[in-house]
């Protein structure tokens, strides 16, 4: 069995073709998925540090017939995705093929291969996409089921149950705090012949090529400091053996003529300076958040004439706004030559329920820093299909 085993992994590898998030924001990356749908059948997401955005499509369908056994190779996985700049990058010299595989539960890990360097994906050409990176790692996984089912396609209802967590990792610092969320990270998937293949872009860490490198694959959707050990004292990272679900850890073989020791010291030490800074921000956050939370209780079931008793409405900021062919409309506005401004693009059927006519009970609150001010935005559905935009200003009445 052992031996079948060994050579059914030869003649894959020998036999390779060598080929919520805030409301509102949710709603302009609901209006990006559907731009998206028609023109790419992936799976995109990307992990900054405050948020998670998802962009959801449907599945690639079937490759071969002949490729339903074997892997995809790295460049065809780009090729799928139509990432024209990354294709031709894992065809390069440049690219590592790895096609190691690890199991665990009930599921098979393989990592395939990984590029580096800079201005390899085609999309960070354009210039309309905010967040793209010009220098990256690129890391390609495959993730099956061990009994041979199918991976659910992403326009499966029960996709996604099972997530998981691909990351690169750097010895001697904490996994915790240096893995794809901090480090720029994203990913793209695709579901073949039923196998879960995923390119997962973060900052290149090419820079610490002298030092071990490694990818961690874990279950859930951020890194699990259960699923490994970090020893601070080595700055070894290894797997925990007594973890129920998957941890796969892989060398990530990077070219050592790459490192640069300098630029990283300066890496870690922007990171760690992010890390400040964001602490610094939750901080101030929470100084803000019981201002703001009162006030958003308290208007919940406001209508119009009550926003006008306890507030002032802005008259000059007021607009009538025009849905398009597919429900969507868009505004935009500044308060004051310096102060604070507003816009988005919501879909009709999510701001107001079953079209009905009149104020949503959907308003947006735009805080203050002074704490004692804020913005409310509210929505108006009219006969005639337009929407009213109305601001108003709500400040906090001292206590007697």
């Amino acid at each position: 069995m052992k031996h079948d085993t060994d050579l059914d992994q030869l003649l894959r590898q020998a036999l390779s073709p060598k080929e919520e998030p805030d409301y509102w924001l949710n709603q302009k990356i609901l209006k990006k998925a559907k731009e998206t749908e028609e023109m790419s059948k992936k799976y995109h997401k990307r992990l900054p540090v405050t948020a998670l955005i998802a962009i959801i499509a449907l599945s690639a369908g079937s490759f071969t017939a002949f490729a339903a056994w074997k892997y995809l190779t790295p460049d065809k996985v780009a090729e799928i995705v139509e990432d024209k700049g990354l294709t031709a990058a894992f065809q390069s010299e440049n690219a590592i093929a790895i096609n190691e595989s690890q199991e665990y539960g009930n599921y098979k890990i393989t990592f395939l291969g990984v590029v580096s360097g800079k201005n390899l994906s085609y999309y960070v050409e354009n210039e309309e996409v905010e967040g793209l990176r010009k220098d990256a790692t690129y890391v390609v996984t495959a993730i099956e089921n061990k009994d041979g089912t199918p991976r659910p396609a992403t326009s499966d209802e029960n996709y996604g149950e099972d997530p998981f967590f691909v990351s690169p990792l750097i010895k001697g610092q904490d996994p915790n705090q240096f893995n794809l969320v901090t480090m720029g990270g994203g990913y793209t998937e695709i579901i073949q012949d039923g196998v879960q293949y995923r390119i997962t872009e973060s900052d290149n860490v090419e820079i610490f090529a002298d030092r071990t490198l490694y990818l961690a694959v874990n279950s859930g959707t951020f890194f699990d400091g259960d699923a490994y050990k970090f020893d601070k004292t080595s700055g070894e990272i290894t797997r925990n053996e007594s973890y129920s679900g998957v941890n796969a850890l892989f060398d990530l073989p990077l070219d050592k003529s790459k490192a640069n020791k300098e630029a990283a010291e300066a890496y870690l030490k922007e990171l760690e300076n992010g890390k400040e800074d964001s602490e610094t921000e939750e901080r101030e956050q929470e100084k803000d958040t019981s201002f703001v939370s009162q006030v958003a209780d308290q208007i919940a079931n406001w209508e119009e004439a009550d926003l006008e008793e306890n507030s002032k409405i802005m008259e000059n900021l007021t607009q009538v706004l025009t849905p398009d062919k597919e429900g969507y409309f868009t505004y935009s506005y500044q308060i004051g030559e310096e102060g604070m401004s507003s816009s988005a693009t919501l879909l009709l059927d999510s701001v107001f329920e079953n079209h009905k006519i009149g104020m949503s009970k959907q308003k947006q609150i735009i805080n203050n820093s002074d704490e004692k001010e804020v913005y409310i935005e509210t929505f108006t559905l009219n006969e005639d299909g337009t929407v009213t935009l109305k601001v108003y200003q709500y400040t906090k009445k001292d206590k007697k």
